[in-house]
């Protein structure tokens, strides 16, 4: 934003009296004008600081029946001859060099001829100008966004009164225009995402008559760093300025450090601190106000993940908002890559009722699929400004089986949603389409499937769990019915396809989970109550092959999950086995992990989440075969179920929140 900076310039008006005045009831009017350095104001420096200077001064006066004089000049003194004694009203204005007046004050007095000069002090501010301010959030990811602007002045004292605001949602812009009276003012602006404040900014303004006073903001720069505080020239001539600072600045911050931040005066010894004020803001939000000292101001930061702006404000207490100056900075978690952060206990406050039905699930772009069978809801999620952000709701009326759904299965890098549900008294299959830049979910022609598939003609029975096959574009969905065949989905050019039927191995015919490796090339299943899995080749045409069952895991199964290309983690209750991958042949037992697993997620890059039985989320890593612990989070209520998307982690937990966590890459 240009800051601006005018000087409030002093005009003495001195009155001399003739001693050999030719009429004794008349003397001479001298003006000399000059400045006062006690009255100085500082403020912003405009760009164009000529425009506010005062260059030009007009003189009127009323005396003595009605007697008027008005008098110009460019020079910094007048003379005025022939005025009657009398009691005087002068009034004088000064004007920039475009002939705008800026300032203006008058005095009354008795014109003798022995009168003592008398000063006028030109201290009040003329008219009005224009403000303009455009506010951007194009680099941030705000799905329902408000903005809010605030100005307070030109009395020091003034309350924040906010200002009308037009929102272009297309252009990801607000802007702010208005007419103001010639003073200094302090603006604040609040972006924020539905009800959750994503960033913030102050700044100081001012504005001058008949001049534009405009300035542009995109939240969240991609440059970070500090800007400097400059104020315009004192009366002596020398430049007052200042700088924010950052202790232990190497250009990257991190989460839970603690930072000094640092204002202070370039020059100290040039500047005069009475009746100066500071205040320090955190993204638009006020955290600190003091008296300045010469020696300048200091807040300490603790720093939070995600993009943030500081402002600090310095006015005399007298005269209004000054300057300000800004620091912008980024946040990073602070760990090693695979740990998590919890950024948010409870980020789905603003999505309806949770409860231990709800089913969450990845999008592409970041973005998340939340469905709860029992309101029959369902919420396309962004992650903003950490919370998880609605940007588009269904329900019955969309899609009338949805309070019904049983299964969701979805992937970050797949356009295609799969569900099931029991709907009218079958088991039955929907394939949506979902549409990243509109972030909605589309109907396909024919991709609804009531009890079976017509062109199969082998009944649905009981749908219990699924998986996507990134890799070739399939979805498996598991029928644990005794007719022991599964189905599959395809993706074909732009669209979803119904992809065939296949049989399971016949001793696991229920099966309770089900996973593809992230090369696409295998599949395990586990059958429910078996200690041992299943491991199968993937064919050309998605069909599974070789079944070859495991060595014995010795406890029942709860999930089965590849960690990688060459490891598979066999879970139970009580621990996590993990197995060598060989190919036609039966995975063989390697390392036991002891942890009771409330539910497992993985993101085929050698990392993978644990919820514990109890309140705790555990992290490891996988390098080979080898797994190691890297860190772990406690909440306080244990987990349900996790969603991993990308760099974030989502929890549901008992007492029906989604906690938010943060993946260090």
């Amino acid at each position: 934003m240009r800051r601006f900076s005018f000087f409030i310039g002093l005009l003495i008006l001195v009155l001399a009296l003739s001693s050999c005045s030719e009429n004794p009831g008349t003397t001479t009017m001298k003006l000399v004008l000059s400045t006062d350095k006690g009255a100085v104001s500082r403020t912003l420096l405009p760009q164009d600081s000529t425009v506010l200077d005062v260059t030009k001064y007009t003189v009127s006066g009323t005396g003595p029946h009605g007697r008027k004089f008005t008098k110009n000049s460019d020079v910094s003194s007048v003379e005025i001859e022939g005025l009657a004694t009398g009691t005087w009203s002068v009034t004088a204005k000064g004007l920039n060099r475009d002939g705008t007046e800026l300032v203006t004050g008058s005095v009354t007095f008795e014109l003798s001829a022995s009168s003592d000069p008398v000063t006028i002090v030109l201290d009040a501010l003329v008219g009005t100008g224009s403000f303009t301010m455009v506010l951007d959030w194009t680099l941030c990811e705000v799905s329902n966004p408000g903005v809010t602007v605030y100005l307070s002045g030109p009395e020091v004292n003034a309350e924040e009164t906010p200002l009308p605001v037009t929102l272009n949602r297309d252009a990801k812009t607000a802007t702010v225009s208005e007419s103001l009276a010639s003073g200094s003012y302090k603006i604040r602006a609040i972006l924020k995402d539905g009800q959750q404040q994503v960033a913030g900014l102050v700044e100081a303004l001012r504005v001058s008559n008949g001049s534009a006073t405009s300035g542009s903001y995109t939240f969240h720069l991609d440059s970070e760093g500090p800007s400097s505080l400059t104020y315009m020239n004192d009366a002596s001539g020398v430049p007052l300025r200042g700088s924010l600072s950052v202790s232990n600045d190497s250009g990257v911050f991190y989460d839970g450090e603690t930072y000094t931040c640092t204002f202070s005066f370039m020059d100290p010894s040039t500047v005069d601190t009475e009746n100066m004020w500071i205040e320090w803001y955190r993204d638009g939000t006020l955290v600190k106000a003091h008296e300045v000292k010469k020696a300048g101001s200091s807040y300490d930061l603790e720093a939070r993940i995600g993009a943030h702006r500081l402002d600090v404000v310095v006015y005399n207490r007298n005269a209004g908002s000054t300057g300000s100056a800004s620091y912008t900075f980024n946040v990073v978690p602070n760990g090693v890559t695979g740990e998590m952060t919890l950024l948010n206990p409870d980020a789905g406050s603003g999505i309806g009722t949770l409860d231990e039905d709800a089913v969450i699930t990845p999008l592409p772009g970041g973005m998340f699929l939340v469905v709860t069978p029992n309101s029959a809801k369902a919420y396309i999620c962004t992650v903003s400004s950490m919370a998880l952000q609605v940007v588009k709701t269904y329900d019955s009326g969309n899609f009338e089986w949805l309070g019904r759904t049983k299964l969701v299965i979805s992937d970050p890098e797949r356009e295609y949603v799969v569900f099931t549900d029991d709907y009218g008294n079958t088991e039955n299959i929907t394939c949506l389409h979902f549409n990243q830049g509109s972030r909605t979910l589309e109907v396909i022609a024919g991709m609804r499937f009531t009890g079976q598939v017509p062109a199969y003609g082998i009944p649905f029975t009981r749908f219990t769990t699924a998986a996507y096959n990134t890799t070739a574009g399939f979805v498996y969905l598991v029928d644990s019915g005794t007719n022991g065949y599964d189905t599959f989905m395809k993706e074909s050019g732009n669209t979803m396809s119904a992809g065939g039927m296949y049989r399971k191995h016949s001793n696991h015919f229920t099966v309770s989970d089900l996973d593809i490796s992230p090369d696409g090339h295998f599949a395990v299943y586990g059958g429910a109550g078996s200690s041992k899995f299943v491991s199968t080749l993937i064919s050309d045409l998605g069909t599974l092959t070789y079944h070859v069952e495991s060595e014995d895991a010795l406890y029942p199964l709860k999930f089965i999950r590849f960690l990688n290309n060459q490891t598979v983690a066999a879970v139970d209750e009580n621990g996590i086995t993990s197995y060598k991958v060989v190919s036609k042949n039966p995975f063989t037992k390697y390392k036991r992990i002891e942890i009771g697993v409330a539910d497992f997620v993985q993101d085929s890059g050698n990392y993978f989440y644990v919820a514990d039985l109890g309140k705790h989320l555990v992290s490891y890593s996988v390098s080979g075969y080898e797994i190691s612990q890297l860190g772990s989070t406690t909440l306080e209520s244990q987990i349900r179920k996790l969603c991993l998307n990308e760099e974030y982690l989502v929890a549901l937990t008992a007492d029906n929140r989604i906690a938010l966590f943060r993946v260090i890459e």
